[in-house]
């Protein structure tokens, strides 16, 4: 051992480390339960260093001196104070494992790409609140093993199916309400977890795509029932009940195979061919509302409930019936984009809760044997789980969703139907959330009671999607905006850009990224803000336009 070899043993040992040396090839330091906020420099002349723990301290950063530790292949970080990944690990690019748990990072550097060897991350208990665009790249090809628990992640990009190596996913206590498709592709992959999500469906190929997958953990997922009785038998059993399911769907040529650049499988996605598509309802309870802004000659200009509280309009063609209004413009948008999709459109306003009911029974009942889907558009006052009409009455939105399940409305069986709410919080009702059960005494007094799970708004049948947000009270009491804009101005003008080119489902993560951003004013000087929420039990992608027999084919 040479000079300067010695008088770093001592430094390091007068710091109380102990490096362990196993080999010529294996040189490892613990600095772990030192409640350290900043690493010693002397440290950082460990050239040969390959295994570092530095877990359970209070680190903020890292300095820029790390980056000569070139030969670094393990680092723990977990339970330190990050609030931002260090940009110098990415500099580590021998680094095979990190193990990033327990911090406080919202999101990751774009130069995390650069670590090409790294084999598993950990960045679990973390505050991502989106799934991170930075590891969908094929330079992270080699990572075999990521754990991303603990977040608040809704549903992951498409871009996924780029960690082609990969062979463990934990998603374990997020939020997810659905799957891509594109998850088929991680034809590596042999433990998949997503236990406590919102998850009610799974992609229909998952196991005739993943012939590796071995071990599939869901507790904690409202799936339908057909599905967890499948699952009751392990893989195998939910293998039988998705083998036969898709036989029969291909069979009835409901499904088709839509091939997408960059992707190693022809996708499937519902069956798109006729025109019209189907049946779309805008019912639009809004025109009838009182702004409640003391604009009068906005109120004068405002079309009123005739005696029955009923407008209606139907047919594609159709006018409204608050003519020039800001509120007929945006009632027109809606209209507009969803014929541009190819859907007979139908308008109608100011329905009472129980009309409501009646239109969509109605609906239930035509003939939709030649139609591919369905569309309903409602606006209306309401809470999480009601909407209520001009008359006060609350409507459970399961008893409307129910009225198109493939037992009541049999001509829609594995075809996708399509809900869009908005609801205004209703100023003269409560929510009427269940009370969470009480926590055990034995658990910290200070932390509080996890939220209770979200209701199920969808039948237990497959081919339903809902998406809705509730606008807080508050924020609409002083706004100026028309109401439309809140949520679906923003989700049918991206419906209109990029339904025909994208998967639904891809479009409404862009919208509901989106709203979430958007801060809405009050009367006390605040801000609020929507939390949209989607419950789905598509099985396929979906895609709102007709395409050559080029890009989509049957199997």
């Amino acid at each position: 051992m040479d000079m300067m070899e010695t008088d770093l043993s001592r430094s390091l040992t007068a710091l109380g480390i102990t490096p362990y040396q196993g080999s010529a090839f294996d040189l490892r330091v613990d600095l772990n339960y030192r409640n350290m906020q900043r690493l010693p420099n002397d440290l950082f002349k460990l050239v040969e260093l390959q295994w570092l723990n530095l877990n359970v301290n209070k680190l903020r950063d890292l300095p820029q001196g790390m980056s000569a530790l070139k030969k670094l292949k393990w680092l723990y970080l977990e339970n330190n104070c990050f609030d931002k990944f260090p940009r110098v690990l990415c500099e580590l690019k021998d680094l095979m494992k990190l193990y990033f748990s327990n911090n406080t990072v919202r999101n990751l550097p774009i130069q995390v790409r650069q670590l090409t060897h790294l084999r598993l991350l950990d960045l679990s208990d973390n505050n991502l609140s989106e799934f991170p665009m930075e590891l969908c790249t094929d330079s992270l090809c080699n990572l075999e093993k990521l754990f991303l628990d603990n977040h608040n992640f809704t549903s992951l990009p498409a871009q996924i199916s780029a960690l082609k190596g990969l062979k463990l996913l934990w998603l374990n206590d997020n939020k997810l309400e659905w799957l891509p498709q594109s998850l088929c592709e991680l034809v590596e992959l042999e433990e998949l977890q997503v236990k406590n999500s919102c998850l009610m469906y799974l992609p229909a190929y998952l196991t005739s795509r993943l012939s590796k997958l071995q071990t599939f953990e869901w507790k904690g997922c409202p799936l339908i029932a057909g599905v967890q009785e499948a699952l009751e038998d392990g893989l195998d059993g939910l293998r039988e009940y998705q083998r036969k399911l898709n036989e029969e769907i291909e069979q009835e040529n409901k499904v088709q195979f839509r091939s997408e650049k960059g992707a190693s499988w022809d996708r499937p996605c519902y069956r798109m061919r006729t025109r019209p598509r189907g049946v779309a309802i805008i019912i639009d309870n809004f025109c009838s509302m009182e702004w409640p802004t003391g604009d009068s000659s906005r109120n004068a200009s405002r079309a009123t409930p005739t005696t029955s509280g009923r407008h209606s309009g139907a047919s594609d063609t159709g006018s409204d019936d608050v003519g020039s209004t800001e509120e007929g413009d945006s009632t027109d948008k809606l209209r507009n984009t969803l014929i541009k999709l190819g859907f007979n459109v139908r308008v109608m306003r100011g329905l009472m809760s129980l009309d409501i009911i009646s239109a969509l029974r109605f609906l239930s009942l035509e003939d939709h044997s030649y139609f591919d889907s369905l569309v309903v558009c409602i606006l209306s006052h309401g809470t999480e789980t009601t909407i209520v009409g001009p008359d006060g009455i609350a409507v459970d939105i399961k008893q409307l969703t129910d009225i198109f399940s493939s037992e009541n409305c049999p001509m829609l069986a594995h075809k996708p139907k399509l809900f869009f709410l908005q609801m205004l919080e209703n100023k003269n009702s409560k929510h009427t959330e269940k009370s969470s059960p009480r926590r055990s005494p034995t658990f910290d007094s200070e932390t509080p009671p996890p939220p209770p799970p979200p209701q199920i708004l969808l039948p237990d049948d497959p081919d339903f999607l809902l998406t809705f947000a509730l606008v807080p009270k508050s924020a609409i009491s002083e706004s100026k905006q028309s109401v439309y804009h809140f949520y679906v101005g923003v989700l049918f003008g991206m419906l209109e850009r990029f339904a025909r080119k994208l998967n639904l489902l891809d479009v409404m993560t862009t919208v509901h990224s989106e709203i979430k951003r958007i801060r809405l004013s009050t009367d006390k000087a605040s801000s609020v803000h929507i939390t949209p929420r989607l419950q789905s039990t598509l099985k396929y992608n979906v895609y709102l336009s007709v395409h050559s027999s080029s890009a989509v084919h049957a199997k």
